[in-house]
C-alpha cells in the first residue's frame, strides 16, 4: 500500500521516540530475559532440590507453550489494545516468577509454573510491542523495530550480571524475586504510563486503508489472509530461519570449540553484539529499499555463514560464519514485525504475528533438537549444518516469494 506523504522520518521520531524508549526496556525487562538468564538457574536449583538438568531443561522446556498462546494473546491485544496487555503480561510473569522463588521442592510445582509463564510470556514480549511501535512508524519502521528489539540484547547484557550476583548471594530466591521486581515495578509502570496504542484520533500514519462495509466477516477474512500467498511466504520463512539460528545459537562453543577456538567467552560475546547490530542495522536497511530482497540477502549471507562452520575451517572463516549467521538472528524479529505490518490488515497484526511467532518457536525447537540429534548420530556437526544450509536457501526463496504489492515504500525523506 503507496503510502500518503504525511510526516518526514524526523516527525515520526519526534511524535514516536516515546513509544519506541517504553518498548525497548519492556522487552528488556520482559519474558525474554528470563530465557536470556534461565540457563544461571540450573546448577543453583538441581543443587538445592536434587533435580538432574535433564529435568531442569525438560521443565524450562516447557515455556514453548508461550508458541500455543501467542495467537490467542495477538488476538487480544488486537481487541484491547497492546499496551493493556503488555502491562497485565509483565505483571503476570512477575507474579509467576514470585510463586518460583517459593517452590520448596517437589518438581511438579517446577513443571507447572514453568508451563505457566509460557502461557502468559508472549503478552511481554515482541508481539504486543512490535503492534504499538508499527502503529506509529511507516518511514523509519524498521529502524523503530531495530531500536525495540535492541532492548532484549542490551537488558541481557547489563542485567545477566545483575541475576548471577542476585543467585550467588541470595540463591533462587533471590534470582527470581529480582526477575519479578524488574517486570512488575519497572516494566509494567513503563509500558503502562509511555506506551500507547495509535486509535483513529491520533496524528494519521499511513498503514492500510478503510475498510469497507462490504468486506467479508472478521472470521472469513482471517481464514483468508492466513491462507494468502503472503501469510504462508512469511511462514515458510520464519521457521526456516529460526532451526539453523536456533541450532548454531545452541551448540555455539562446541562449534567453535572443534574449529580449533580455545577462547570462546569472547567470542561469544561477540556473537550477541553482533545480534544486536543485526536489529538496529538491518531495520534500518529495510527503510531504505525492498525488505524482501534484504532479507532474502541475509539469508544466503547466514546460509553461506553454516558451510564455513564446516570441520577443519580455519579460526578466522569460523568468526566470519559466526558473524554471518549472528546478523541473521538480527533480523528475525524486526522481518516478522516489518512485513506483518506491511501486509496485513492493522485489526489483525496481534493474530497474525502471534500465529507466525508460533511457527518460529516449532522451527527453534527443531533446530535445537536436530543439531543436537544429528550430532549424537554423526559425532559431527557438518550434516547438521549442511541441512542448515538448505534451509536458509529455502528461506531465501520463501522471502522473494513475498508479494510486491504493499511493499511500495515512501519516497525516502531526510532528516
Amino acid at each position: 500500500m503507496t503510502a500518503p506523504d504525511y510526516l518526514t522520518t524526523r516527525q515520526e521520531w519526534r511524535r514516536g521516540w516515546h513509544i519506541v524508549a517504553s518498548s525497548h526496556v519492556g522487552i528488556g525487562v520482559g519474558a525474554g530475559l528470563y530465557f536470556y538468564t534461565s540457563s544461571l538457574f540450573v546448577v543453583p536449583a538441581s543443587e538445592t532440590f536434587g533435580w538432574t538438568r535433564g529435568e531442569i531443561s525438560a521443565g524450562a522446556a516447557l515455556g514453548l507453550l508461550g508458541s500455543l498462546s501467542a495467537p490467542l494473546i495477538g488476538r487480544l491485544a488486537d481487541r484491547y489494545g497492546a499496551r493493556i496487555v503488555a502491562g497485565i503480561s509483565m505483571v503476570l510473569i512477575g507474579l509467576v516468577f514470585v510463586a518460583l522463588s517459593q517452590v520448596s521442592g517437589p518438581y511438579w510445582q517446577f513443571v507447572v509454573l514453568s508451563a505457566l509463564f509460557g502461557i502468559v510470556a508472549p503478552g511481554a514480549t515482541a508481539l504486543t510491542f512490535s503492534r504499538v511501535v508499527t502503529g506509529w512508524f511507516d518511514r523509519a519502521k524498521g529502524q523503530a523495530l531495530g531500536f525495540m528489539a535492541a532492548g532484549g540484547s542490551i537488558g541481557a547484557l547489563l542485567l545477566t550480571p545483575f541475576i548471577a550476583y542476585m543467585l550467588a548471594n541470595y540463591g533462587i530466591e533471590g534470582g527470581y524475586l529480582s526477575l519479578a521486581a524488574l517486570a512488575m515495578f519497572l516494566g509494567a509502570p513503563v509500558v503502562l504510563v509511555f506506551m500507547k496504542d495509535r486509535t483513529h484520533d491520533d496524528e494519521p500514519t499511513p498503514q492500510e486503508p478503510i475498510e469497507s462495509e462490504t468486506d467479508p466477516a472478521p472470521k472469513q477474512r482471517i481464514w483468508a489472509t492466513i491462507r494468502s500467498r503472503s501469510f504462508v511466504a512469511l511462514a515458510v520463512s520464519v521457521f526456516c530461519t529460526n532451526v539453523p539460528t536456533s541450532g548454531v545459537l545452541t551448540q555455539l562453543e562446541p562449534l567453535l570449540l572443534a574449529n580449533g577456538v580455545k577462547n570462546t567467552a569472547p567470542l561469544i560475546s561477540l556473537y550477541a553484539i553482533v545480534v544486536l547490530i543485526g536489529r538496529i542495522g538491518i531495520g534500518w536497511l529495510f527503510d531504505r529499499g525492498d525488505a524482501r530482497y534484504i532479507a532474502a540477502s541475509f539469508t544466503l549471507i547466514a546460509a553461506a555463514g553454516c558451510l564455513m562452520f564446516l570441520s577443519g575451517a580455519p579460526g578466522w572463516m569460523t568468526i566470519a560464519a559466526m558473524i554471518f549467521v549472528g546478523l541473521m538472528q538480527g533480523m528475525e524479529v524486526d522481518a516478522i514485525g516489518y512485513f506483518v505490518a506491511q501486509q496485513f490488515a492493522r485489526d489483525t497484526f496481534g493474530l497474525m504475528f502471534g500465529l507466525l511467532l508460533t511457527i518460529s518457536l516449532l522451527g527453534t525447537a527443531l533446530g535445537i533438537v536436530g543439531f543436537g540429534m544429528l550430532y549424537d548420530a554423526t559425532q559431527s556437526y557438518d550434516l547438521a549444518l549442511t541441512i542448515a544450509a538448505g534451509v536458509m536457501a529455502i528461506a531465501f526463496i520463501s522471502y522473494l516469494a513475498i508479494p510486491g504489492q504493499g511493499m511500495q515504500r515512501p519516497m525516502r525523506t531526510s532528516l
